[in-house]
């Protein structure tokens, strides 16, 4: 996997900006608030379809224009390939948006999974461990998704299902009236959670064994890292028939909450550092080790599915790091082509010969 060239128009802060980087590390320096990160942001919004620091396209159009443009083109197994998206503001509160993969118009979303894998880690990715599950359920989900896309058909589906049964809870509740469609709903959500659940657990076992010895490596031996999958329903056994006698049993207390509180959706993966939950033990450079050591991870797993070597995209990925560890991190650098963002190029200056830079300044970017 080698990006050849990004097209940037009038997305975040560039006007329009054309980027050719090189293989090897691609290093993108300047001071804060110039750039840096939207370059990342702009791969990996073609890679799974969006951002990792919004949810609203409108963010992402650049102040007082009607729509962004981002295009990239590179090689997949030496084949030629492209992906571009296009956004347009329609009103206020609503944005088109569309994708094509090699210049063909793309009907769902999902045809984009697996067409430019990438890794990122931001600042952002911290929330993982210091936030609540979701932010944890929704790294697995992109892992998974850029290797398997019919797990994200199911991720897909299994929301509009909870999004029904949730409004149906809700006319019961009010009116006392087609209870028994729930029972229906049930159904649909034990089917498609029941693999959505089988797939992560499967994922995250084999997440667990590649972080801890990654982790084990960067942080010198010296901790343990620990994977862990938290099903959210009770005794469940993996089996689909298991799923729904436990929303069976919960339906009274769902109708009067008005909301279906079991399930995948309601799922966790904890992260233990020698034991400890990381989340309340871990330091501030622990907690960065343990993400560095999970996006490792991510990138080793999507090499071995695919065949592939992602692209690995680091922003701002040596602060708050000792010394040896950022060295272990550099050294574990294994990739075909990577971005890595910092405000002074001077600290890898000395890697070796496959680096290039690119300063950049007020959304303009110059090869150096």
């Amino acid at each position: 996997m080698l990006i050849e060239r990004i097209v940037l128009k009038d997305f975040r802060n560039y006007e329009y900006q054309e980027i050719f980087p090189n293989k090897g590390i691609n290093i993108i320096y300047g001071k804060n608030a110039q750039g840096k990160t939207n370059i990342l942001e702009s791969v990996f919004l073609c890679s799974t379809a969006r951002s990792h620091r919004t949810n609203k396209d409108a963010d992402l159009i650049r102040t007082l224009q009607q729509g962004y443009s981002v295009k990239i083109e590179g090689k997949r197994d030496d084949e030629p390939f492209s992906i571009e998206i296009n956004c347009t503001k329609i009103s206020s509160r609503l944005n088109k948006r569309v994708i094509k993969v090699n210049d063909i118009t793309l009907s769902k979303t999902g045809q984009l999974m697996g067409v430019l894998n990438s890794v990122m880690f931001s600042p952002e990715d911290l929330t993982v461990i210091k936030e609540g599950p979701s932010e944890r359920r929704r790294f697995l989900d992109i892992l998974i998704s850029q290797i398997n896309t019919s797990y994200f058909y199911s991720l897909q589906e299994y929301n509009r299902i909870i999004k029904q049964k949730n409004a149906l809870l809700k006319r019961v509740y009010e009116t006392g009236k087609n209870s028994d469609l729930i029972d229906v709903y049930n159904i649909k959500q034990a089917k498609t959670g029941a693999k959505i659940i089988k797939e992560r657990a499967v994922f995250t076992e084999q997440i667990n064994k590649k972080a801890g010895h990654n982790h084990f490596d960067i942080a010198n031996r010296a901790e343990e890292l620990e994977i862990k999958y938290s099903c959210d329903i009770p005794d469940y056994s993996g089996e689909e028939s298991d799923f729904y006698k436990s929303l069976d049993k919960i339906k009274d207390k769902e109708i009067r909450i008005q909301s279906t509180i079991i399930g995948p959706h309601r799922d966790d993966i904890e992260i233990l550092l020698n034991g400890l939950n990381i989340r309340d033990y871990g330091s501030q450079g622990q907690q960065r080790s343990a993400i560095l050591s999970l996006k490792f991870t991510e990138m080793q797993i999507i090499k071995e599915k695919t065949n592939k070597q992602p692209v690995l995209l680091l922003d701002d990925a040596l602060s708050e790091l000792d010394l040896l560890r950022k060295r272990k991190l550099l050294n574990k650098i294994d990739t075909k082509q990577t971005f890595i963002t910092c405000t002074e190029k001077r600290r890898y200056m000395t890697l070796d010969d496959s680096i290039s830079f690119f300063f950049v300044n007020k959304g303009s970017v110059k090869s150096i």
